[in-house]
């Protein structure tokens, strides 16, 4: 267990500096056209709409998905807009540093705020109920942008832990695949 600590720290650390280069990195052209082909026309002023950062990491996570050998256009969908709720509920950098810290240190506190009923917009915690709330908002924006069904799916669950001793269906196996992803991105 005292390795698993400073792994995760390192790899947040990471993670941290990526968002940051990602913010002045942003995607290039063929990557926004890239975008722009696999996504409904409300989907893809969705995605435009993101900032720099959080348009690299979707883009990333559907790179890692296509090296992997994914295809699907419900997985290039999933992985452009998983995170579209975060940016649309003012979520900050400094909010994803607050939780990662929360669920490191006051994990309860983390569920406490899964379970909180929707505060209102000008609450503080308003950003961290939404960064804990995000594949359902994601998942209900990206339905509302006319995303397929299996997207749509794809990033209401994002988030979900699956017991993977037991054999996974094709839908599952498409569901770890893009967590894996994302993890890594």
């Amino acid at each position: 267990m005292s390795a698993i600590l400073p792994r995760r720290a390192a790899y947040r650390v990471q993670q941290f500096g990526r968002a940051l280069l990602a913010g002045w990195r942003g995607p290039d052209q063929a990557e926004l056209a890239e975008a722009r082909h696999w996504l409904p026309p409300s989907g893809w002023q969705l995605f435009a709409e993101m900032p720099r950062a959080e348009q690299r990491h979707a883009l990333n996570v559907w790179h890692s998905l296509k090296s992997a050998g994914y295809e699907q256009p419900e997985l290039a969908q999933a992985a452009l807009l998983h995170d579209v709720a975060k940016y649309r509920g003012g979520v900050k950098l400094f909010h994803r540093v607050t939780v990662v810290l929360i669920k490191a240190f006051a994990p309860r506190m983390w569920q406490h705020l899964k379970e909180l009923a929707e505060p209102p917009r000008t609450d503080w915690r308003y950003p961290l109920w939404t960064h804990a709330n995000h594949p359902a908002g994601s998942a209900a924006l990206a339905e509302a942008a006319g995303c397929s069904p299996e997207a749509v799916d794809l990033i209401r669950r994002h988030q979900e832990v699956l017991a993977t001793s037991q054999s996974l269906t094709p839908a599952e196996t498409l569901l770890v695949a893009f967590q894996t992803a994302d993890d890594e991105n």
